[in-house]
């Protein structure tokens, strides 16, 4: 049982990290996606452009949040999260010297 909520930790870190870069990755690159190409000129539809914005953003962090909880269930699987270390038996200890 330890291993399952090891690796269900270790998803859903990797899934809020997931949702971290998403959310990063999209304010450089949606302000890039929704600019008009050179030398168009466009008028502002507000409301469909608020929209599309909120819903790429949203999909960019889905997507990250997915990505980052695979990506990281497969690290704990792999590096073995839960996993029991081996301990070396010790020496038998040596019973004490009877007093003479």
């Amino acid at each position: 049982m330890s291993a399952v909520r090891s690796v269900l930790f270790w998803a859903v870190f990797g899934g809020l990290a997931g949702t971290w870069a998403g959310g990063l990755i999209s304010r450089a690159f949606l302000p890039w996606f929704n600019t008009p190409g050179a030398g168009i000129m466009s008028q502002c539809a507000c409301e469909p452009l608020a929209i599309s914005t909120v819903s790429h953003t949203l999909q960019i962090e889905l997507g990250g949040l997915f990505t980052g909880a695979v990506v990281f269930s497969v690290l704990a699987i792999v590096l073995g999260a839960g996993r029991k270390r081996k301990v070396e038996p010790s020496a038998p200890a040596t019973p004490p010297a009877a007093a003479v």
